[in-house]
């Protein structure tokens, strides 16, 4: 029985909000840790077996109210990791994150083709096989708050598909919960109606 504590953790910082585990190793998302400003974000990666703290991982842009790790995933020694906060498509338009969990280094960042502000892109996300899937809940691509996801892939960051429900409706606010695995992606939609 293991706890896990950030060597650098302060109070306030929301370590746990996301984790996940594949291989031996466990990503833990800080979403208000403050390194790269005002609940910018972080995330660490642990090893599974000892509890060891193996790295600390943080965007190479990251910025006030980022929220970096409000959604974790890992597979296949590929971190993907959300910043719902970021800003580089509007004011809350979303942006993630792909680091290599071996060495910590990051590797690529995840923007969709058509972000928007407010579109919240990364509220959930998802790794399996080499593809990314990431939900953007508040997209209004089927109405107000109608929301989409996005398929990545992992090797290169490059955007695959953007999935939209074919009954989506305004406020159903797909892409809430996301998963993948072996090549089919389940997208929850929970102000479906």
């Amino acid at each position: 029985d293991l706890k896990l504590l950030a060597i650098d953790g302060a109070s306030g910082d929301w370590f746990g909000r996301s984790i996940a585990i594949n291989n031996g190793i466990i990503a833990v998302g800080a979403m208000r840790d403050d390194d790269n400003g005002t609940d910018s974000g972080s995330a660490y990666l642990f090893d599974a077996t000892t509890g060891t703290q193996i790295a600390k991982l943080l965007p190479s842009d990251g910025a006030t109210d980022d929220w970096f790790g409000i959604s974790i995933a890992i597979n296949n020694d590929i971190v993907a990791v959300a910043a719902v906060g970021d800003d580089d498509n509007g004011t809350d338009s979303g942006s993630a994150y792909l680091f290599d969990a071996t060495t910590g280094t990051q590797i690529a960042k995840l923007l969709p083709s058509d972000g928007a502000a407010g579109d919240a892109f990364g509220t959930s996300i998802a790794i399996n096989n080499g593809i990314v899937a990431v939900g953007a809940y508040l997209d209004n691509d089927n109405g107000t708050y109608s929301g989409s996801a996005y398929l990545f892939d992992a090797s290169n960051g490059d955007q695959i598909a953007k999935l939209l429900p074919s009954d989506g409706a305004a406020y159903d606010e797909f892409g809430w919960s996301i998963a993948i695995n072996n090549g089919i992606v389940a997208v929850g939609a929970w102000g479906d109606v």
